[in-house]
């Protein structure tokens, strides 16, 4: 599979050896499948023997950390660092989640929601797509918590939780869309009376200047857009 048969999606120079989607192929191939699918180009779809059946990307087989760029999904997985902090997540009535391949990081490409005592999140479609109503929520008492999966509200009550929480977070803007930071950490740890978790130090590849008020940790600062794609430090 050469570069350029990832699809319209990679408008990437780069050179076979080190294009950045031929990274993402060889990382992700042992844990799913590579397909082409019309409109949309190469997307890779996980395996449910590798993920489970009920697998929910930025929720299953993880927990949410902060970090100076923003709440950073800490997955389980030794290639998490790959689909949760790159591309976009949607969804298709066949195929279920799949994941479109992009080289710009972000601490995690989803939208959030707060209030009531509740936190929600939703992953960002590609450009053009639809993840639906995708929202997952938890009490914020266990927001912070590890397996969040394992603590997420019904999603029968998906609709009232909407009603009962309101947009949060900046929104920092990417080269399609953006993403969000989420709220702050300092509001969790009130509202919540724990500690928040901290991400381990990280140094992003990609991407943009971290929280104003926050300190990089260990005087790192982040990578112009358009860096090579590699894990960031810690993951």
């Amino acid at each position: 599979m050469g570069p350029d048969e990832f699809g319209p999606q990679v408008t990437s120079s780069s050179t076979p050896l080190d294009n950045p989607m031929s990274q993402f192929r060889e990382v992700l191939a042992p844990y799913g499948t590579w397909m082409d699918l019309p409109d949309v180009g190469w997307v890779w779809r996980p395996d449910p023997n590798e993920v489970g059946v009920g697998f929910t990307p930025y929720s299953t087989a993880g927990r949410w950390v902060s970090s100076d760029w923003g709440w950073t999904f800490e997955s389980d997985w030794n290639w998490g660092w790959a689909p949760f902090h790159y591309g976009r997540w949607f969804t298709t009535p066949e195929e279920g989640w799949l994941w479109w391949p992009d080289s710009e990081w972000a601490p995690a490409w989803v939208d959030w929601r707060w209030g009531n005592g509740f936190v929600g999140w939703q992953p960002l479609s590609p450009p053009g797509f639809s993840t639906g109503l995708s929202w997952r929520f938890v009490s914020a008492n266990n927001f912070v918590q590890p397996d969040v999966e394992s603590h997420l509200l019904p999603e029968a009550q998906v609709q009232n939780l909407m009603r009962q929480t309101q947009p949060v977070g900046e929104h920092v803007v990417a080269r399609e869309g953006y993403w969000n930071r989420g709220p702050e950490p300092e509001e969790v740890a009130r509202v919540t009376g724990q500690e928040v978790p901290l991400a381990r130090p990280m140094t992003p590849p990609t991407g943009h200047p971290p929280r104003a008020s926050a300190t990089s940790p260990e005087g790192a600062a982040p990578m112009p857009a358009g860096g090579s794609v590699r894990p960031p430090d810690g993951r």
